[in-house]
């Protein structure tokens, strides 16, 4: 993705806003199970709003199978619904430089060291694992929690429905 997509996105993350009742409850109550919307409701604005519109262009694309949509909506939320292993916004900026930079000093820097500062960076790393076992936990559906835990394997899917959701994503 061009550098200066990163930063579009950073300046919209920064000021992303979510009204809940309006925009969310429909979406929330028919895609996930009740455990997982609380999960979505931990997730920062900035996220949500991302998610969202991860779902409704996929929805506008003609996608509408709930676990699809269900992934889409809670693909990123191994970044930040752990407090103690939360990626917070200044982490992604770092991300985005350090791949720019060197892309192999992520995988160097990224510990799972609890506390340590550079948990975040494995954070990012391996976030959609932890997601995708949040979402078992929150009681998605077992194709739900595989396209959490597969849609950041880019160039190695060979499934178009999930395919389509690393296009949106990217695309948002």
């Amino acid at each position: 993705m061009p550098a200066i997509h990163r930063v579009r996105q950073f300046f919209w993350a920064a000021g992303a806003r979510v009204h809940l009742k309006r925009e969310t409850e429909i979406a929330l109550i028919c895609y996930l199970p009740p455990a997982a919307v609380t999960l979505f409701r931990t997730m920062p604005s900035y996220d949500r709003r991302h998610s969202l519109d991860v779902a409704w262009a996929l929805q506008q694309r003609g996608h509408t199978e709930s676990d699809f949509l269900a992934a889409a909506l809670l693909h990123d939320v191994g970044k930040t619904a752990r407090q103690a292993r939360r990626l917070r916004l200044w982490h992604r900026v770092a991300v985005v430089l350090i791949r720019a930079l060197d892309p192999g000093l992520l995988e160097r820097i990224g510990q799972d060291r609890p506390g340590a500062w550079r948990q975040p960076f494995y954070v990012q790393r391996h976030h959609a694992e932890i997601g995708a076992e949040m979402a078992r936990r929150a009681g998605c559906s077992p194709r739900t929690v595989e396209m959490i835990g597969r849609h950041e394997a880019w160039g190695q899917i060979d499934d178009p429905v999930l395919q389509a959701l690393q296009a949106a994503d990217n695309e948002n």
